[in-house]
C-alpha cells in the first residue's frame, strides 16, 4: 500500500505548479530545505538552483548552476543586448551572486511577459540539469519515496512555502513540485509534460540561439 506521501507526490501534475497549496506536516512527512545545501532529518538536500557541484551541459554550453540557465530566460529575446546580458550572467561567481547582483543590475530589462512562461521554463531548466548531470540525477533519486519536498522561504509564495502559527505550510511550493515531477519522470523513464506551445510562442533565445521545445 502506498504511503500518504507517495499518493500525494503521484497526484502532482505540471498544471499544479502554479497552484497555491496548504501542506500539513501532521498529515504528511516532509523534506524541507531553505538553502542550496541543507539537511532535514539527517538527509542531505542539495536541491536548490544555487547548489554547487552539479555542472551540466545544455544547448552546447556548460552550466555551473541551473540558476544561470533560468535567469538567462529573463532576458531571452533575440538581440545583441539580451545576448550581452546573458553572457554577463555567466560571469557570476555563484548562483547566489547571479541572482543577487546580476538580476539587480538588469531588473528593469526583464522581459515583461516572463511571468507568463516562467513556471514551464523553470521545469524545463531543472529537467535539463537532471538529464545533463548524473550526480544530480542520482541525488534526486536518492530522496525517500515517503516524503514530500518543500522549499521553505519567507515571502516567496510562488516557488516556496512558509509555515503559519500552526506549522502548516502555505504557498505554491513550485520548486518542490517541479523536483517531485522530475524525480517521478526519472523513476518511470519518461519526461515532464512541458507546455511546448507556450514555450515556443515565447520565442526564447539563449546565447543567440532560439530554443525549439
Amino acid at each position: 500500500m502506498l504511503s500518504p506521501e507517495s499518493l500525494y507526490n503521484a497526484s502532482i501534475t505540471e498544471g499544479d505548479i502554479t497552484k497555491p497549496a496548504s501542506i500539513d506536516p501532521h498529515e504528511l512527512r516532509l523534506l524541507t530545505y531553505s538553502r542550496p545545501h541543507d539537511t532535514c532529518d539527517g538527509i542531505e538536500l542539495h536541491l536548490g538552483n544555487q547548489a554547487k557541484g552539479y555542472p551540466f551541459s545544455c544547448l552546447g554550453q556548460q552550466w555551473e548552476y541551473v540558476e544561470f540557465l533560468y535567469l538567462c530566460g529573463e532576458w531571452s529575446w533575440d538581440g545583441d543586448d539580451a545576448l550581452a546580458i546573458q553572457r554577463d550572467v555567466l560571469t557570476a561567481k555563484s548562483g547566489y551572486a547571479a541572482r543577487r547582483f546580476k538580476k539587480a543590475r538588469y531588473k528593469k530589462k526583464i522581459r515583461p511577459d516572463f511571468t507568463s512562461f516562467r513556471h514551464q521554463w523553470m521545469l524545463w531548466c531543472v529537467w535539463q540539469k537532471c538529464l545533463g548531470s548524473k550526480a544530480y540525477r542520482d541525488h534526486l533519486l536518492s530522496m525517500p519515496d515517503d516524503r514530500v519536498i518543500v522549499e521553505v522561504v519567507r515571502h516567496d509564495p510562488v516557488w516556496a512555502a512558509w509555515p503559519d502559527e500552526n506549522g502548516i505550510y502555505h504557498g505554491a511550493n513550485g520548486m518542490g513540485k517541479i523536483l517531485t515531477i522530475c524525480r517521478r519522470c526519472l523513476l518511470k523513464g519518461t519526461q515532464p509534460k512541458f507546455d511546448s506551445d507556450l514555450l515556443n510562442a515565447a520565442g526564447i533565445y539563449i546565447l543567440g540561439h532560439r530554443i525549439e521545445f
